[in-house]
């Protein structure tokens, strides 16, 4: 089993209002095997900064 992708991932969607600052951050490994996990370890400020995933904020007023 290999690691083929490694990417900047929210722990939980953001719910109304929540901003980047209020998310749990960490990394999303995706394997060989088709497994996935989640890895508990803060991003940096460029690696949020940089990402290619997990980019929608709802409004406020916008219904979940």
């Amino acid at each position: 089993m290999s690691l083929i992708s490694r990417e900047v991932w929210w722990f939980q969607p953001p719910k109304p209002g929540q901003t980047e600052a209020d998310l749990k951050w960490g990394f999303l490994e995706i394997y060989s095997d088709r497994t996935a996990a989640f890895i508990d370890e803060r991003p940096t400020p460029e690696q949020l900064a940089t990402r290619k995933s997990c980019r929608y904020f709802p409004a406020e007023d916008e219904p979940e």
